[in-house]
């Protein structure tokens, strides 16, 4: 905050401390509310959310606030080069650093990964051979988030 000359910074701390916990808090109120009205299991209990908003404003904001105090007192970033104010043309780009291609691409990789082994467990079950289902589904999440990592350091990479 301080690097980019800001100016205000306990109204910047008050909002990191109570902007979106208190976004998050008030919309499972919300839904816990609903939860109460229908007569569902599923609500939360009145002390949880004591301990909750204990946690909230006993832990968070206090940690928020000495962290911002703290870092405040810190000297500012100072970047190692300075930015030409002389504007560069930037060259046109290949037809594979599109955005309709990186979609396609970024969608349909995971998506075949997944594919083929969801659909050797789908075929199981529809032919009543069951096996540990969990563990192949554990697999292929697993698969998906090495796949989705993989695309995105692509991605990424072609991008610079």
């Amino acid at each position: 905050y301080k690097t980019f000359k800001g100016k205000s910074w306990q109204k910047a701390t008050a909002a990191a401390a109570f902007g979106f916990p208190g976004i998050c808090f008030g919309m499972f109120i919300i839904m816990n509310i609903v939860a109460l009205s229908q007569g569902s299991s599923d609500a939360v209990p009145v002390t949880t959310m004591i301990v909750l908003l204990v946690l909230w404003f006993g832990i968070s904001t206090p940690l928020v606030f000495f962290g911002a105090y703290f870092g405040y007192k810190q000297e500012a970033i100072e970047f190692p080069v300075n930015t030409s104010s002389i504007p560069r043309q930037i060259p046109d780009q290949p037809w594979f650093m599109g955005v309709p291609f990186s979609l396609i691409v970024g969608g349909i990789l995971p998506f075949g990964a997944c594919f083929v082994e969801l659909y050797f467990i789908l075929a199981s079950v529809w032919t009543d051979q069951y096996y540990y289902v969990f563990a192949f589904l554990l697999l292929v999440f697993g698969i998906l988030i090495i796949t989705c990592a993989e695309i995105t350091v692509l991605f990424n990479y072609f991008q610079l």
